[in-house]
C-alpha cells in the first residue's frame, strides 16, 4: 500500500513538472534579439571651427567623437502572434577635445539617433543637442548622454534583428566634407 502511494505521488509530481514546460512564463527561452547599433563612419567625428574662413589647427573650437553607445532592449509582444512593441534604449558616449580657438570652455553639438528597417528605410529619426563642458583646466572630457527611449512596433513578422539603430553627429555639408578629406589622408 505504501509503495502504491509513493508511485502515485511521483507520477503526480512528474506530470506537474512536465506541465511547467507548457506555461510561457516558466520557460527559459533564449533572449530576444536586439536591434544592431551602428555608429555611422562618416558621422562618428566632428571638428568644429570658429566662424570665418580659417580651417587651420588654430581655428579649431573643439573635436568630438562618439566612442561608444550603450544599449539594451526589451519586448512587449503577444506570446502567440508576436505582435507588439520592441523597446530599445541607447546612450551615446561622446568625448571631446578643446581646440585652441575655444574661449567658452563649452562644446555645443548635436547628434542623431535613427531607427531603420531591413530595407534601410528610416522609421524614426531624432536630433539631440549636447553641451559638453571643459571645467577647470580640462582640455578634454567625456560624457555619457541621458538614455534615449525608442519604440519599434512589430506585427509579429519581424523582431529586433530586423532593425538597426544609427547614431552619428548631425553634420553640416562642410563638416561632412572635412571628415571625408581626413579619411582620404
Amino acid at each position: 500500500m505504501n509503495k502504491t502511494k509513493t508511485i502515485l505521488s511521483l507520477l503526480v509530481v512528474g506530470f506537474g513538472l512536465a506541465a511547467c514546460d507548457s506555461i510561457p512564463f516558466m520557460r527559459e527561452d533564449k533572449p530576444e534579439p536586439c536591434p544592431r547599433i551602428t555608429v555611422l563612419r562618416n558621422a562618428a567625428e566632428l571638428t568644429k571651427f570658429k566662424e570665418g574662413p580659417g580651417r587651420d589647427l588654430i581655428d579649431v573650437l573643439f573635436e568630438a567623437k562618439i566612442t561608444n553607445v550603450l544599449s539594451l532592449c526589451t519586448y512587449d509582444v503577444d506570446y502567440d502572434t508576436r505582435e507588439g512593441e520592441i523597446y530599445a534604449q541607447v546612450a551615446p558616449v561622446i568625448s571631446a577635445l578643446r581646440g585652441p580657438a575655444d574661449n567658452t570652455r563649452i562644446a555645443e553639438l548635436s547628434y542623431f539617433v535613427a531607427v531603420v528597417d531591413q530595407n534601410k528605410q528610416i522609421l524614426q529619426k531624432n536630433r539631440f543637442p549636447l553641451r559638453l563642458g571643459f571645467p577647470g583646466n580640462l582640455t578634454q572630457n567625456e560624457v555619457k548622454d541621458e538614455p534615449i527611449n525608442l519604440t519599434i512596433k512589430t506585427d509579429g513578422s519581424t523582431d529586433g534583428a530586423d532593425y538597426e539603430i544609427y547614431v552619428g553627429f548631425q553634420l553640416t555639408r562642410e563638416e561632412l566634407d572635412y571628415n571625408e578629406r581626413l579619411k582620404q589622408r
